[in-house]
């Protein structure tokens, strides 16, 4: 629902209203028509009125040395303007009755707009408007306040909030809360009740943040207003650091106060509090002195200063234990390489006419390759891919590494090797993990051999006449279904090199986008293969690692080949 339209749309009689007497007097003080005589007539027609406006008049917020004795006199020793503002300051004291508005406490609301209208009346000189004028004017500023709790009672427990925000943060919260703010309606409610124009411009634009096209006395009240408001936060917001701040600008930009001069104007605010309530009949709570809330501001800010630095100490300590635990965890993962390392076939493990190479996308690999020789003269070589990255890869590579060559040694047919490996890893799997693995037995003297490949990409073979020859998968990865079986193919080594890979090497992406691939892959192969076995080997990574390419796994590349020494 439409809230501002709602308001907009209210009758007049539904609104809380001053009483019809004191209006009418508002109004006869303005009707140029109507002189002092005819003025204090009207006035004596409500006795009770008249009583309170002659008690006003002779209390010492006025200072008058001679007592007034009656309305007509009132009339003379204030002035017809003078005493409108009295008149409106009453009206709107007794607009409402005590219990109007169930919830609220009344009287914590008229202490709030009393603050504002002594900070008003304080500013009086500095802005050379007439004292009176910006009394009553941050008397009623805020009117539209109480107008909207009274209309929506149920938005009444907001008042606290409301009451310790900042004039800024309050003006939000009415958005919120009513869809309008107590500005806008006050506006309305003034141009109802016909109060004077200078009077409905400040109420309605006191928080504009542009004033313009209206007299300059109503742009000056308008100021006076807004800083009044301001002025009194520095006494009722809850972060009264950020309040005096802006007071302090607001002052120096709008009445070149600064320094000392700001402080005399707040430090007699809690006198003129306790003088306006006497005067106008206003309970108020004891007035909190100027030095009391700075002292307050200061000890907040000391309070957040010290939270600030513990934060700072705890932020020091967490990043500390931070490092702490990544050196710790850089060196188990360092020990985890060596580990890991240690697995893989060493220089003084080598083989004649097999050689690998493996680089990690981290610390630890999920990718191994491995070869020995068995007691029979042949030659076992294998090449395997753990799902995955990670610690949790290369715990399941330590463990088909340790399978593979504790159960190659007893067996020669790659196939039931690999169906072997397979029960194995299947037996006590982790979920979702699985290894592609290509196994090979080969006799160095002949360049004889077979190869089972259990989910791998294709094993290469570069042929002497410069084709390729491709051995593919012949089952399933290990670890997936644990009855699997795995084929094998024979090959021959006289033929050409074995490239056996791992897809860390065909996923690399080129400089201008898409992968390496398989045909990628065979160029390098191309590229290099009149070199040296190792030299080879490693040229072929370097140009994948430091070509510009972006690799985003593990790369393991093993090269199996007849060398001149073999029979």
């Amino acid at each position: 629902m439409d809230q501002a339209r709602r308001f907009s749309d209210i009758k007049p009689s539904d609104l809380p209203a001053p009483p019809q007497e004191a209006i009418r007097i508002v109004h006869a003080c303005s009707d140029p028509k109507i002189d002092s005589r005819q003025l204090g007539a009207i006035i004596a027609n409500d006795p009770v009125l008249t009583a309170e406006l002659l008690r006003i008049a002779n209390s010492p917020f006025f200072g008058f040395r001679a007592r007034v004795r009656s309305a007509a006199h009132a009339v003379t020793l204030l002035g017809h303007r003078a005493l409108r503002n009295l008149a409106l300051c009453v009206a709107m004291r007794d607009a409402l009755r005590p219990q109007a508005i169930p919830g609220l406490d009344l009287a914590r609301y008229w202490e709030a707009a009393l603050r504002r209208a002594v900070c008003a009346g304080r500013l009086a000189e500095v802005s050379g408007l007439d004292a009176d004028e910006c009394f009553t004017g941050g008397l009623l500023q805020d009117f539209g306040l109480l107008a909207l709790l009274y209309l929506y009672q149920e938005r009444v427990p907001e008042w606290g909030r409301l009451e310790s925000a900042t004039p800024d943060e309050r003006l939000e919260m009415e958005r919120n809360l009513f869809g309008i703010t107590h500005d806008r309606a006050g506006l309305i409610m003034a141009r109802e009740w016909e109060l004077p124009e200078e009077l409905v411009q400040a109420i309605g634009h006191h928080h504009s943040p542009v004033l313009a096209e209206m007299p300059d006395e109503s742009i000056r009240l308008c100021r006076v207003m807004r800083t009044a408001d301001w002025m009194a936060a520095v006494f009722s917001a809850a972060d009264k650091r950020i309040v005096y701040a802006r007071c302090q600008t607001l002052l120096q930009e709008c009445f070149g106060l600064d320094g000392e001069a700001v402080e005399a104007l707040l430090g007699g605010v809690a006198s003129g509090m306790e003088e306006a309530a006497e005067a106008l009949g206003f309970k108020v709570q004891e007035q909190p002195r100027l030095e009391d809330v700075l002292r307050e501001a200061n000890l907040r800010l000391a309070e957040d200063n010290l939270s600030f630095q513990e934060l700072t100490w705890k932020l020091e300590q967490s990043l500390a234990e931070r490092d702490r635990l990544a050196q710790e965890l850089n060196r188990e993962l360092s020990l985890a390489r060596e580990v890991q390392c240690g697995l893989l076939p060493r220089s003084r493990d080598a083989a004649p006419g097999v050689i690998g190479i493996n680089v990690s996308a981290r610390q630890v690999s999920g990718d191994f390759f491995d070869y020995f020789p068995t007691r029979d003269g042949l030659t076992y070589f294998a090449i395997a891919d753990v799902s995955g990255k990670g610690m949790h890869a290369a715990l399941l590579m330590a463990k088909t590494s340790s399978l593979f060559h504790c159960l190659g040694k007893g067996v020669t047919d790659p196939g039931a090797l690999c169906a072997m490996l397979n029960r194995e890893i299947s037996e006590k799997k982790i979920r979702g993990m699985f290894v592609t693995m290509a196994v090979g037995v080969f006799n160095p003297l002949t360049g004889k051999g077979k190869i089972a490949n259990a989910g791998h990409l294709p094993v290469l073979q570069f042929l002497t006449n410069g084709e390729f020859r491709e051995y593919p998968a012949g089952g399933p990865p290990l670890g997936v279904l644990p009855d699997s079986q795995y084929p094998v193919e024979e090959f021959n080594l006289r033929q050409g090199a074995l490239y056996l890979f791992t897809d860390g090497l065909t996923e690399a992406r080129r400089p201008g986008g898409g992968e390496l691939g398989l045909p990628g892959l065979k160029q390098l192969i191309r590229k290099y293969h009149e070199t040296d076995m190792e030299r080879r080997l490693h040229r072929i990574v370097d140009e994948v690692r430091q070509g510009q390419m972006e690799t985003h796994d593990d790369l393991t590349l093993l090269l199996v080949e007849r060398t001149e020494g073999d029979a």
